[in-house]
């Protein structure tokens, strides 16, 4: 959630309290404090959904990091180890089975990888006979279906806190409008009492510094921010 967001949520919780404690006689003054609550909660769920989204992302982000560098240091090496040798048997081996670029990106680790299970697979009695351990290809297996499962909680995670981020300026947008129909009835009301006019003016102010337009402010303290 961004600074201006937060503040504008602060402010409404402040202004639902105080509307609470004030309550008006008004015909017009309840539905639009319902509705201001209501939004506040939608305001509070989204914020919630969007903090997820980046703890869902960063963590699906270090999975896949652990598990790049083991299929790259372990699994795919010793399947690359073993096609070395057995090239004694099968000189082609030595062309389906090559590293990963270690510079490449995760897509393209991806497809070369699974693409050397599947080599693997159709080779396998080739390899066995040359020192292949007994679960590699399992493992294998395993540890691509889990790459590509990191890939997909990546993705989703992505899209939870954009979205919500983007329903959260709209909501906040709402908030302020409703914020601004409570201020007239309020001012009205309290024409002749100073004090909680003041009050009312207190709650309703809202304190934000200036911020580079479209820039998304670091996390507030307990806000985890995506990885790289």
């Amino acid at each position: 959630m961004n600074r201006i967001v937060r503040k504008r949520l602060e402010m409404a919780v402040r202004v639902r309290d105080f509307s609470r404690a004030h309550p008006s006689a008004d015909a017009n003054y309840a539905p639009v404090l319902a509705r201001l609550e209501d939004r506040i909660a939608r305001m509070e769920a989204l914020a919630k959904q969007q903090q997820g989204g980046y703890l869902a992302t960063r963590s699906s982000v270090a999975r896949r990091r652990e598990l790049r560098r083991r299929l790259h240091h372990e699994l795919l090496r010793h399947l690359v180890t073993v096609a070395e040798v057995a090239v004694t048997e099968d000189p082609l081996l030595a062309e389906k089975f090559r590293l990963p670029p270690t510079n490449g990106t995760h897509e393209a680790f991806r497809t070369l990888a699974r693409k050397m299970l599947e080599q693997g697979q159709a080779q396998r009695e080739v390899l066995a006979k040359h020192g292949l351990a007994d679960r590699l290809l399992e493992d294998l297996a395993a540890a691509v279906d889990q790459f590509d499962a990191s890939v997909a909680e990546t993705n989703e995670g992505r899209r939870g806190h954009v979205g919500a981020r983007a329903e959260l300026d709209a909501v906040s947008d709402e908030v302020m409008q409703l914020v601004e129909m409570l201020d007239g009835l309020n001012r009205y009301r309290f024409g002749r009492e100073a004090e909680l006019l003041a009050a009312w003016e207190s709650a309703r102010h809202v304190v934000v510094g200036p911020r580079a337009e479209g820039k998304e402010e670091a996390p507030a303290a307990g806000e985890v921010k995506p990885a790289a």
